[in-house]
């Protein structure tokens, strides 16, 4: 079977390249699709003649400033050209789903969540930007959004990345999809024999991750709390912070581990489609503290599970004060939660497990004659 694999870009080491490289285990022989791809961000002993970039990356500073260049975004996956693969998989971001395949490939989207600047949160964006460019954002995500639908119908199977993922590409595409989480490397996990004082933010400094409700619950708790991580809010959050917070920066994996293996509890604000931080976290056996919505809801157990014990604390509003009563409601009983408990709920989202999900929906797929699956209207 010939196979390849597409990604939006080789940009940044995040959760969408972890997919790739747990892709690319699976399929060693896979060729990969991009459209951009910084040489410090390539999957590991991926060979160069594999690899295929989009006509955009020979465009003078298109990669540099690709958030300017969307718009051209669907027409160069369009021009990918697919002949004689038996199956694409696409680790999904819009508008990845542009492509166009042979009729007798088999496309399965890794949907990690339809678009959510051109769906959910369009109103959000709009709103950050200059008054002048409202007008013009909001007729673009308009015509992405009719793009984005009719290219989902293309798609052979969908998988969702959460149970809510799964919902929203019901809501958006009024498509079925099959539930199966991102592959977490739990297994570098370990229980330090003592923990700190502190609490521990990690992951890109920006807006949607709400970084500065958890540096004012801190300021006002008068809570030591580090944040590991960067990004373009990062001079806005320090004038936020109090003399209790300290701002690491990137640092190399060892040295999260050692974060993450000795924090009291992970601060966790976003409202996020999976979530893999809070997972880390878990894995060395530490709480989570984290807004009630979104993906956590699924990576995080809290209440009654059949009996199964609390892995962490969440907080019902995205906002200040509400971070800091669950962070005095997880102090009224930190000592209760079990490292050990939480490092086993944590290695359920082991890559290991995704690849074994992975493979047997694509099996499903390759073997037999699924009709698409819709959602009834």
């Amino acid at each position: 079977m010939k196979v390849a694999i597409l990604h939006y870009w080789f940009l940044l080491n995040g959760g969408g390249e972890s997919v790739v490289e747990s892709l690319l285990e699976i399929f060693p022989e896979a060729d990969v699709f991009c459209l951009f791809a910084d040489e410090k961000s390539i999957p590991k002993g991926l060979p160069p003649d594999r690899l295929h970039r989009s006509d955009l990356s020979r465009l003078p500073f298109a990669q540099k400033f690709n958030r300017a260049v969307f718009p051209l975004y669907s027409g160069a996956v369009g021009r990918f050209n697919f002949d004689g693969y038996d199956l694409v998989i696409s680790s999904d971001s819009p508008p990845m789903k542009d492509i166009v395949t042979p009729i007798d490939t088999i496309h399965i989207s890794y949907c990690h969540t339809p678009g959510r600047f051109i769906w959910d949160l369009a109103p959000h964006f709009t709103a950050g930007l200059p008054w002048f460019l409202r007008g013009t954002f909001a007729h673009v995500a308009a015509l992405a959004r009719t793009s984005d639908y009719v290219a989902a119908q293309r798609v052979t199977h969908f998988i969702a990345n959460s149970e809510y993922v799964r919902r929203r590409i019901a809501h958006y595409y009024g498509r079925k999809a099959t539930v199966v989480y991102p592959p977490v490397d739990t297994a570098q996990g370990y229980i330090a024999e003592k923990t700190g004082d502190y609490y521990l933010v990690a992951g890109r400094l920006v807006a949607t991750k709400r970084v500065d409700i958890l540096i004012e619950a801190c300021n006002k708790l008068e809570r030591r709390l580090m944040i590991v991580g960067a990004g373009r809010d990062e001079k806005k959050l320090r004038a936020l912070a109090g003399p209790t917070v300290e701002f690491l920066g990137r640092v190399p994996n060892e040295e999260l581990w050692r974060c993450y293996a000795h924090c009291r509890a992970l601060l966790f604000a976003a409202d996020e489609d999976f979530g893999i931080v809070p997972v880390e976290a878990q894995a060395f056996g530490r709480p989570v503290i984290a807004y009630g919505r979104g993906g956590s809801l699924e990576t995080v157990r809290v209440g009654d599970h059949l009996g199964s014990p609390d892995t962490g604390v969440f907080f019902e509003d995205q906002n200040a004060d509400s971070v800091v009563e669950a962070m005095r409601r997880f102090e009224a009983k930190e000592s209760s939660f079990s490292p050990r408990e939480i490092q086993k709920h944590a290695r359920k989202f082991d890559k290991s497990i995704f690849k074994h999900r992975l493979r047997a929906v694509v099996d499903e797929y390759c073997t037999r004659d699924v009709p698409v699956l819709r959602i009834a209207q």
